[in-house]
């Protein structure tokens, strides 16, 4: 008896040491992980500082457990790329645009939407409150990737070489370079003008040979591409405000950290996401200056209604590439 009691005793206390070997190893408890994030600016972008600042927080906030490893300008290739490489788990993480991360969720096409958010207060509420939180429930379902955050994309204007854009009026029938995908394209036909898709890189030689009449770009672009020279008028119509860009994960390497490190992760991330935010919303007054002392003219509508209408009108149609919902644009556009 006794020796059964002996066997029995020792049985237990090895499947116990089996126990705690495994507990050890799993993915529950802390590890050391390292993931990559890409995305497609050049390391002085205030996306490229976003992400270093949360890669800082993340390191402090795991003792070193978690690296963060931040890859600018391509380098893990085009966001097309690294949007499908986070899909099957080859790349951890990526900063996308809404079109770039539509291929997961349609509906995050809808963020690119003319006159969408009010101001930082609204835009904010909308991807953490109950539409962003339906949001990160089904891009998982479907996708299996992970929203772990959002990036403000700045505001987007309209720069014209030769003519102020005072009034719609004055856009009518003025070619405007403008990327070619949803909603640019349909966005500056609805104000009347004619939207001329051009490569990023051809932009500056556009509008320098007078191929194009104007271009659409955020204040920091018109600044970093040097475009103060080769055109005279900032219209600051403002169609498209902070366009949040979700931060995505694949959902293998998000399994790999321990509930601590995943909770530590979101909070790098906001971090990050508010020193982007404020850098936007703090540089625009300083880069208008910077324009104007350049020589450029800033122009502000006197119709801003009259843009925000016109731009409207092509809410129909953009609808489909946000799976068809017209009436989420309004349902957005109301949220307080």
């Amino acid at each position: 008896m006794a020796t059964e009691i002996s066997r029995r005793h020792m049985l237990v206390l090895g499947g116990s040491a089996l126990a705690a070997g495994l507990t050890l190893i799993s993915p529950a408890f802390a590890q050391e992980a390292t993931l990559r994030v890409g995305h497609v600016l050049a390391p002085t972008h205030q996306f490229h500082l976003g992400l270093e600042l949360a890669a800082k927080q993340l390191a402090e906030g795991t003792q070193g457990r978690v690296k963060l490893e931040v890859f600018p300008s391509s380098q893990l290739g085009t966001e097309r790329d690294m949007n499908v490489a986070v899909r099957t788990g080859a790349l951890d993480m990526v900063l996308a645009s809404p079109g770039g991360a539509s291929v997961h969720l349609k509906e995050l096409a809808i963020l690119d939407a003319p006159y969408l958010f009010r101001d930082n207060a609204h835009w904010q509420a909308v991807v953490d409150g109950p539409i962003g939180d339906d949001w990160k429930k089904r891009i998982l379902e479907q996708s299996g990737v992970r929203i772990v955050g959002w990036f403000h994309r700045g505001t987007r204007h309209v720069i014209s070489r030769t003519v102020p854009y005072e009034t719609l009026s004055a856009i009518a029938g003025q070619k405007i370079r403008v990327a070619d995908l949803p909603p640019y394209p349909q966005v500056f036909q609805g104000f009347g003008a004619v939207p001329t898709p051009i490569a990023f890189s051809e932009m500056y030689q556009a509008l320098e040979s007078g191929i194009v009449d104007g271009a659409d770009v955020p204040l920091d672009t018109i600044q970093s591409q040097k475009l103060f020279e080769v055109s005279k008028f900032v219209n600051l119509i403002a169609w498209s405000f902070a366009a949040p860009g979700p931060i995505l994960i694949a959902d293998s390497s998000w399994s790999q950290l321990s509930a601590d490190d995943q909770k530590a992760l979101v909070e790098a991330i906001k971090v990050g996401s508010a020193f982007v935010t404020d850098a936007f919303t703090a540089n625009d007054e300083k880069v208008k200056a910077q324009l104007a002392e350049a020589g450029m003219t800033l122009v502000k509508p006197k119709d801003p209604q009259a843009w925000e209408a016109a731009a409207e009108k092509a809410i129909p149609t953009l609808s489909a590439s946000w799976g068809g919902d017209a009436a989420l644009y309004e349902r957005i556009r109301s949220v307080k």
